[in-house]
């Protein structure tokens, strides 16, 4: 909630030191990166969900989040999580963002790589 994406990145880095069964900024972090006006900041709170990766709401999250992204390098990030954590659930999510007609082709090349990855 602060002014300045820096701050807003301070905030996020928070992230690394709180436990990770905090709801608080699991909630805080998911806000983030759907909501966040700066690529930048919504990138680092991708990277800060790794520390969520045992928990279902996080994973759940991070899936749902993909559909809500405009910029392809947050695509590209999720997507990247998405396979790391081997979760499968996200096979609809991709497979709806592969027919979006107007999605960026090196997006598009990540979600191919990625189905591919979890079947």
């Amino acid at each position: 909630q602060q002014q300045s994406a820096s701050d807003r990145l301070r905030g996020v880095n928070f992230a690394y030191h709180v436990e990770q069964s905090d709801p608080q900024v699991l909630g805080a972090l998911l806000t983030t990166v759907n909501h966040d006006p700066s690529v930048n900041v919504r990138l680092a709170a991708v990277d800060a969900l790794r520390n969520f990766s045992d928990s279902p709401v996080g994973r759940k999250g991070v899936v749902q989040a993909l559909a809500k992204q405009d910029s392809p390098l947050v695509q590209i990030a999720i997507l990247d999580q998405i396979v790391e954590l081997h979760e499968k659930s996200a096979v609809p999510d991709i497979q709806f963002l592969l027919s979006v007609q107007s999605l960026n082709p090196d997006v598009r090349q990540r979600a191919q790589w990625a189905l591919k990855q979890l079947q």
